[in-house]
């Protein structure tokens, strides 16, 4: 009888023994399965690592200018005798969007960025001797694209650094105006570079360089005779003049900033009526580019 009764113990602890190891392996399953989905597949992280760089390093790749397109309904205002004053600030009403796409080949990855920015244009003009405000709404798309590498502390966004980086192009959904190139001489050091394609990548290491109170002069050729090209630069706007001979053609002499650092420079045109007429729609095209002031 006493063997009979240590039997069924022994029996109902392999029972609770083998419940037990049941119980431990689903939900080591489980979690495993839930970690995964959540992220700990390595692709799923290579590329969240790299969205944190992206979201993470304004310097580089956060839309925060505004150049777009007009959305509002025109007033019966035809064109304005002068304009005093016109910027752009972003629309308190509308939120800014962001869409990034990166593809994960190994050790590289190709990453763009499209953002979405709702500004609003602000023209203060004459009209007839009266003075007049004028707001236009608009929507910035901006696009940028990047190369990262896998090659650095793994502790540090697993290990990702950004390798190379297009120019940013700003514009409108129908936009008539085009920048068709730029080009950047500066005869102290003998650089002389002519942009033709915005989107193209540079490495990191090879942005344009200057060095500091350098005189560059800046050409920008565009596909109208009639429009405004304006510089952007460490929160400063210098306007470009018409060729005296060749339309479509816009020249200046600007000076780069004093302290070493690193820069972003817009190359802005805009059509002459979003500037001079309330009854023609906003018309945009901005190049932006990174450069170094070094004093090497």
């Amino acid at each position: 009888m006493k063997q009979t009764i240590y039997s069924i113990k022994r029996k109902n602890e392999r029972r609770l023994k083998m419940k037990r190891s049941l119980i431990i392996i689903t939900v080591l399953v489980l979690v495993v399965g839930y970690f995964t989905g959540c992220g700990l597949n390595p692709v799923n992280s290579d590329k969240n690592a790299i969205e944190d760089i992206l979201t993470g390093d304004t310097s580089w790749f956060t839309p925060d200018t505004h150049y777009g397109e007009e959305s509002t309904s025109t007033s019966a205002m035809t064109a304005f005798d002068e304009v005093y004053l016109w910027y752009r600030t972003k629309n308190p009403d509308e939120p800014i969007t962001r869409e990034i796409h990166i593809d994960v080949i190994g050790d590289s990855a190709f990453a763009t960025v499209t953002g979405y920015i709702p500004g609003i244009l602000h023209i203060f003009a004459s009209l007839s001797n009266d003075t007049v405000i004028i707001e236009k709404n608009f929507t910035d798309v901006w696009t940028r694209s990047a190369i990262f590498k896998k090659d650095t502390v793994a502790s540090h966004h697993r290990g990702w650094r950004l390798y190379a980086i297009s120019g940013v192009e700003i514009t409108t959904d129908n936009n008539t105006i085009q920048i068709d190139s730029v080009r950047v001489t500066l005869p102290a050091t003998g650089l002389d570079t002519l942009i033709t394609d915005v989107t193209n990548l540079v490495q990191k290491e090879n942005v344009i360089k200057v060095r500091p109170d350098d005189l560059a002069n800046i050409t920008i050729y565009t596909n109208q005779g009639d429009s405004f090209a304006f510089l952007h630069s460490h929160f400063w706007r210098w306007r470009f003049y018409a060729d005296s001979t060749t339309p479509g053609i816009y020249n200046r002499t600007w000076k780069t900033p004093h302290n070493l650092g690193h820069y972003r420079v817009g190359f802005d045109v805009l059509t002459n009526g979003t500037l001079t007429d309330d009854s023609i729609p906003y018309d945009a095209n901005l190049w932006g580019l990174h450069y170094l002031v070094t004093a090497e």
